[in-house]
């Protein structure tokens, strides 16, 4: 059987070439463009290997690198213009399997896809993040402030989650709705909305003035990470 690769790469000309290249050495290759998108295929559609560019609109690939890591066990390969000692380091840091730059010759691409596909997966999948006093448990699924359970709906856990894993990065109603969903803000559903406020009840944030979830005017919500410890 094949093995499938998600190439997301917003420069349409270079996507193209890449994955004429990937298919010509016998692999399945699909492309996406846009980051909060490619955040949603990568755990719905589980490709063995994900080719992730760092500057993408919307959400960048370290962002989808944190967020999808714990709950995707394929290859992550970071193809990005980036040379910096700084952004390879933070990619390995986030769970990346690989880190090249480009422009970068078609066999050493494909060797490096080949040698990560003989490498045995051994990721260890994250099951807490912690905050100050905010333990979230992403197996169990369950939240704790101060040492007290929280109760949460699905939707609000799953919410919850996101925001946790892009920790001080904001996330527009795009970002969330393609994440958790895998489609466009329609413009008009406010479930977001009222799911945050009721978050922040139950987080005890303050409603008048929320600063553990903030909302960026214009542009989204954002989990402030230090937000949570004991004052």
């Amino acid at each position: 059987m094949k093995k499938s690769i998600l190439l997301v790469e917003d420069n349409q000309k270079l996507a193209n070439f890449i994955k004429n290249s990937l298919i010509e050495a016998g692999y399945e290759v699909a492309i996406e463009a846009r980051g909060d998108k490619a955040a949603h295929r990568i755990i719905k559609e589980t490709p063995d290997l994900v080719i992730l560019d760092i500057m993408l609109p919307e959400m960048d690939g370290k962002q989808i690198c944190q967020t999808v890591r714990n709950d995707y066990p394929g290859n992550i390969l970071m193809l990005t213009a980036l040379k910096d000692v700084d952004s390879e380091v933070a990619s390995l840091n986030l769970g990346a399997d690989d880190y090249l730059t480009k422009p970068v010759e078609e066999a050493v691409l494909l060797a490096h896809i080949a040698a990560l596909f003989r490498r045995p997966k051994l990721a260890e999948k994250r099951d807490r993040l912690q905050f100050g006093e905010l333990a979230i448990d992403l197996i169990q699924t369950s939240v704790s402030l101060s040492g007290e359970n929280i109760e949460l709906s699905p939707s609000e856990f799953e919410l919850l989650a996101l925001l946790a894993k892009n920790a001080d990065h904001c996330l527009n109603r795009d970002n969330i709705t393609y994440a958790l969903n895998g489609r466009e803000y329609d413009g008009v559903d406010r479930s977001i909305d009222l799911r945050i406020s009721y978050l922040r009840k139950k987080l005890s944030d303050n409603p008048q003035k929320p600063y553990k979830i903030k909302t960026v005017h214009g542009k989204g919500y954002v989990l402030i990470s230090t937000a949570w410890e004991s004052r």
